[in-house]
């Protein structure tokens, strides 16, 4: 996760959902719920305090997913697309702006991951399940999801596929 530490930013969904998995957690932010975010985590989540994007590219090439759990609508998935074009998979509340990348990343996702984009706002059981699922893709499923995810930012959200569809009626 990185992003601000606000309870409507939902990091308590992925806090709740990490338990029993074995997986390794880094939360990057700040806010005025890190207190209570730090005492819900597990021992293998690390809290960063915040970093520039300028580090924080590199880290999110090594993250296996980014989750995007907010509770509160979004405009735009911006962390969740800043995240598919570092090649890290978004898992995103299926909500609002955020419903727009998951779209986005299912077109582009093999059939047999695109359930992988998105979960029920606030459903840690559901996000549970498919962060399990992504943690043990097999190399060429992983490979192939960080492929598409970073194919759909540059198709969908980059500048020059946004200008793309914006001259399609005039060209």
């Amino acid at each position: 996760y990185f992003g601000k530490l606000l309870y409507n930013k939902g990091v308590q969904v992925l806090l709740e959902a990490l338990r029993g998995l074995d997986a390794r957690a880094v939360i990057v932010g700040f806010g005025d719920y890190r207190e209570e975010l730090e005492g819900l985590a597990g021992p293998r989540t690390l809290f960063t305090g915040p970093l520039e994007h300028r580090h924080l590219v590199h880290l999110l090439a090594l993250a296996d997913a980014t989750v995007v759990p907010s509770i509160f609508p979004e405009a735009f998935g911006m962390v969740a697309a800043e995240a598919a074009a570092a090649g890290s998979p978004p898992l995103v509340a299926r909500h609002s702006g955020l419903a727009e990348i998951a779209e986005g990343l299912e077109q582009e996702y093999p059939p047999h991951l695109r359930h992988l984009a998105g979960f029920a706002i606030g459903d840690s059981a559901e996000l549970h399940a498919k962060l399990a699922e992504l943690l043990a893709l097999p190399g060429a499923d992983r490979d192939a999801i960080r492929a598409a995810a970073r194919n759909a930012t540059v198709a969908r959200w980059s500048w020059a596929g946004v200008a793309r569809r914006l001259l399609e009626p005039f060209v």
